[in-house]
């Protein structure tokens, strides 16, 4: 994979109409909250296995670099959703 360029993009559709539950979306952070400790947990170690990886094997690993790209991916989704650019919810997991 030398040499390849990886672009990540994020589509989010425009909508003029916009529910009257938004209001409520501010609950969905203590809910999404403890989804979202561990995952950030979870990256930490991900980036600090990542920079083992490559630190011993001097390359970069396929799956690790995917797996955060899922996880970023996610939570710009969320972070589009909480910032009211959006009224589809997305998945509680990526």
């Amino acid at each position: 994979m030398e040499g390849q360029k990886t672009q990540v993009s994020i589509e989010v559709p425009f909508s003029p109409r916009i529910s009257r539950l938004f209001i409520f979306r501010f609950f969905y952070v203590f809910i999404l909250m403890f989804v979202a400790i561990p995952i950030g947990i979870l990256m930490g170690l991900v980036g600090q296995l990542h920079f083992w990886y490559m630190l011993i094997l001097g390359k970069r690993a396929e799956f690790l670099f995917d797996f955060s790209k899922k996880i970023y991916i996610w939570g710009a989704k969320w972070k589009s959703y909480f910032s009211c650019l959006t009224d589809e919810r997305p998945g509680f997991w990526f």
